[in-house]
């Protein structure tokens, strides 16, 4: 039989122009390790051989890193931290929302408060800038969770001027000309839950407004959520608590095809959880998805995958887990929630003295924008130096290592990326579409992607 392949093989090969220049030794060996893949391929499949073998594209394309955006510090704010990227329809911009203060000094109280930045398309700055609540003796912005309902911008905060009950200040903003449009006060109990990070989502027409819940004690020793519902003018509708498998706050929420997929953490220093409810949240189970990771603040989905930023907290001390130093993580979901990709978004290390935190991602175009802030760690006492500074991380979702474009990919495709490699624009073996990266020369990963797929069958 693998006499038969390799007829095939060679009878294929000689289909293709021949190069006029002696071929690298490092693209001679390249192709003889491609040469084994596709036949060890072949061979475990037993595919028929009187047409060329088509398999299933089933992995995304890889995420395109194009570049990282510093919000802050500017001319305008000296730190950002919950940083919030969004989309504004009407205006076609985006817009960055962050807390903010005006002084770093430790002991300092010279004002904080939550603030915008507006970005084009292209993630230049406007120029427009706002305060959208300053508190002037305050030293911290305090926590806060927000999402963006079209042109509307909701925000909910912890309060920094003593005043109101033991909870949040929910705001709604028109994120055309960020003229606040409503507030309300909303109180949560005392201390059984937890107004630190709030989950601000908005699901069938409510916004839901959740925190950490202990039915018995203080909410840090909690291991469920409580949700209250608001009409889009803050009127609130209803409250239920979600306990059937434990988790804690900084999550995410989203609704698809009549199912509500809702990702925490089981643990602060747990792994991340997807718990699954139908329409009239009904617990349908759960699924792990990822260990030592937490705060899973931004999700989104794309019609056929599910992208989720988070925490990844694998640089921890043990046994005691602090000091931590996360990094921020980009997961790629299928419809089953089996991981296709986790992108490091931020890597640093325990010598860096940093550490990344409250991602939250959303998708315009064929494009992930992830927000995040990253602050210094003090070198000597290990501890954060509260002088956090915002960013966004943006990626491009490469298509499906699919030639033919039509949801197949066969040996052919995979002869064509083969004669490409090690060629690049102007050669006259260059081909433009087996060069997956797009603005590079054809390398060996490209090949992978496609040698990776082939043998599953359709």
């Amino acid at each position: 039989m693998v006499a038969g392949l390799e007829k095939i093989r060679r009878e294929q090969v000689d289909l293709l122009p021949k190069r006029e220049r002696k071929m690298p030794k490092r693209t001679i060996v390249m192709m003889s390790v491609l040469s084994l893949l596709i036949l060890t391929s072949l061979v475990s499949t037993q595919s028929g051989l009187l047409a060329p073998a088509l398999v299933r594209a089933e992995q995304p394309g890889l995420l395109k890193f194009i570049r990282t955006v510093q919000v802050t510090p500017d001319n305008h704010f000296l730190t950002g931290c919950f940083a919030r990227i969004n989309y504004v329809p009407a205006t076609n911009h985006f817009v960055v929302t962050f807390g903010t203060k005006a002084s770093t000094q430790p002991g300092e109280s010279l004002g904080a408060g939550y603030a915008y930045k507006e970005y084009s398309v292209e993630m230049q700055e406007t120029g427009k800038t706002g305060l959208l609540v300053w508190y002037p003796n305050a030293s911290e912005a305090g926590d806060s969770g927000s999402v963006m309902v079209n042109n509307t911008y909701y925000c909910a905060f912890v309060p920094q001027d003593g005043g109101g009950p033991y909870g949040w200040r929910v705001a709604k903003y028109d994120a055309i000309n960020w003229a606040m449009l409503t507030e309300a006060s909303v109180a949560i109990e005392e201390p059984n839950e937890g107004p630190t990070d709030p989950m601000v989502a908005y699901i069938n027409g409510q916004l839901d407004i959740t925190d950490q819940y202990n039915p018995s004690g203080i909410w840090q020793l909690g291991s469920s959520t409580r949700h209250r519902f608001f009409s889009p003018d803050l009127q609130p509708i209803s409250m239920m608590t979600l306990a059937d498998t434990p988790h804690i706050c900084g999550s995410s929420i989203i609704f698809v095809d009549g199912v509500y997929y809702f990702v925490s953490a089981d643990s602060y220093t747990g792994g991340l959880v997807m718990m699954k409810y139908d329409s009239d949240w009904q617990y349908l189970g759960m699924k792990a998805l990822r260990q030592e990771a937490h705060w899973s603040q931004g999700m989104v989905f794309d019609g056929e995958y599910f992208y989720v930023a988070y925490l990844n907290t694998s640089q921890r001390t043990l046994p005691t887990f602090f000091p931590v130093y996360p990094n921020v993580h980009l997961a790629v979901f299928d419809r089953n929630w089996d991981l296709v990709h986790d992108r490091i978004v931020t890597n640093f290390t325990r010598s860096d003295n940093k550490m990344g935190g409250r991602p939250w991602v959303i998708l315009h175009g064929n494009r992930l924008y992830v927000s995040y802030d990253v602050d210094a760690v003090n070198s000597t006492t290990q501890e954060e130096e509260a002088k956090w500074q915002a960013y966004v991380s943006i990626y491009e979702i490469m298509p499906p290592t699919d030639l033919n474009q039509d949801g197949t990919v066969n040996i052919l495709d995979i002869s064509i990326v083969a004669k490409a490699f090690g060629s690049k624009p102007g050669d006259p073996n260059w081909n433009e579409t087996a060069d997956l990266n797009k603005d590079e020369l054809v390398n060996i990963l490209d090949i992978s992607l496609v040698a990776r797929d082939f043998g599953k069958t359709t």
